[in-house]
């Protein structure tokens, strides 16, 4: 069976990309300060651009919706996205919409890469 590890790679590299995120943008109490007196930058963009997706629940949203669509078109790449949409909200503080929409999304991934491992008529051993 062959299957494919490079969406499962990516997956882990968003899981620590967002655990890069929380702890050295979202919770460093110095950055905080910084980017409220007023001395900004990309950096401080890309914090408050972090908050909002969680303070808005857009991650967990996001990953739901994509996790559904996944699942009703049993597209790999839906389910690509929702695995990493999903991963990322549940390192970012939105857990119960992003894990449903992660887990929906990974099995669909797994499913839809299982499928395209498998011989179409059964394993050769069963055709003679």
């Amino acid at each position: 069976m062959k299957s494919n590890i490079f969406p499962w790679l990516l997956i882990l590299a968003v899981l620590g990309f967002s655990l890069w995120a929380r702890y050295s943008l979202v919770e460093r109490n110095e950055l905080a300060f910084f980017c409220e007196g007023g001395g900004g930058g990309w950096l401080c963009s890309l914090r408050w651009l972090i908050v909002q997706s969680f303070n808005t629940y857009g991650l967990g949203y996001f990953g739901l919706f994509l996790g559904v669509l996944a699942t009703i078109t049993r597209s790999q790449g839906v389910g690509f996205m929702a695995g990493m949409v999903g991963m990322a909200g549940l390192v970012l503080y939105t857990w119960d919409y992003s894990a449903l929409g992660f887990l929906l999304g990974v099995l669909v991934l797994a499913r839809a890469q299982l499928e395209n491992g498998r011989h179409p008529y059964g394993s050769p051993q069963e055709q003679a």
